[in-house]
């Protein structure tokens, strides 16, 4: 018998399956909660093996995954961009009012 991580003719679980479909129909990507990335339904569906698992007694982890809309990945992003913009203006602000040289060591 082929360990699982080894088998890449691996039928494609019921649970992954439901959730590529959903994706579809609703023109929809696929967010893992855990690393906060977004997949396309077809990249999901490429990658499906390194990114769901099944336990013992069958548990999965399908609950990491959530379906949403293109425009909340953006909405995201825009938000971490406005927050990484207001910590390097608080960093300027604080550098001008800073009144030492920098001078290369010797």
């Amino acid at each position: 018998m082929v360990p699982a991580w080894l088998d890449k003719k691996r039928e494609i679980p019921t649970d992954v399956r439901s959730l590529i479909n959903l994706a579809r129909e609703n023109n929809c990507w696929i967010y893992e909660q855990k690393t906060r990335i977004f997949y396309t339904p077809d990249e999901f569906l490429e990658k499906w093996p390194l990114l769901y698992h099944e336990g013992r007694r069958g548990i999965n982890n399908n609950k990491e995954f959530a379906i949403k809309s293109p425009y909340v990945a953006i909405k995201q992003r825009a938000e971490w961009v406005k927050r990484a913009n207001e910590e390097l203006q608080a960093i300027l602000k604080k550098l001008e009012s800073y009144e030492a040289q920098f001078k290369p060591q010797k």
